[in-house]
């Protein structure tokens, strides 16, 4: 279940996945890469709490995206691969769990539709083309710093060149369950 929670982000202690470099030939302008660490708390109907932290490395050409999850010892947790028309959980125990895309997959794996694919352009420091968002504020640059979109609540702090460094996401589903999911990007 910590692996598919793990999966939710979407994004060690001891040891903190390295990024591999983008592969030559990519777009620059739709490639990140970014590594830090996590922390995911799920609370269900009825008061029940899922909590899980570690570290993530996050690599996105644009078209295919690799996300590696970490405990907080360096453990590798799970493997999320996202492409055109397919994505794959792949956790430790060798368990694969397939979807046509990001968000299908959280869906399956958690039990619940919770739309993630906005993590892509808001781990770059802007809100997706599609749903509309809500921009609450914004910095003296026009970034945005806080605002709703596709059910999540987004906070976003401490840019850098490549986006936000702080990254805070919450969401509460028709059913009751509350999502917090808080990224920090190394420098």
């Amino acid at each position: 279940m910590a692996a598919a929670m793990l999966a939710l982000a979407l994004l060690s202690a001891c040891a903190v996945p390295v990024p591999i470099p983008v592969p030559a030939g990519a777009d620059e302008n739709r490639s990140l890469s970014r590594v830090g660490r996590f922390a995911l708390r799920v609370e269900e109907v009825g008061g029940k709490q899922n909590a899980v932290q570690g570290s993530f490395a996050w690599r996105d050409d644009g078209s295919h995206l690799v996300l590696d999850l970490a405990s907080p010892l360096g453990a590798t947790l799970a493997r999320v691969e996202a492409g055109p028309g397919r994505a794959v959980l792949r956790e430790s125990n060798g368990k694969e769990t397939l979807a046509r895309n990001p968000d299908e997959l959280v869906g399956i794996a958690l039990g619940s539709d919770i739309p993630v694919s906005g993590l892509r352009d808001w781990l770059r420091g802007r809100v997706a083309e599609q749903p509309a968002a809500e921009v609450a504020e914004r910095d003296e640059q026009g970034r945005p710093l806080a605002f709703e979109q596709a059910g999540w609540r987004v906070s976003a702090r401490q840019y850098d060149a490549l986006g936000p460094t702080r990254l805070q996401m919450a969401r509460s589903d028709s059913g009751g369950q509350e999502v917090d999911l808080r990224l920090v990007i190394n420098p």
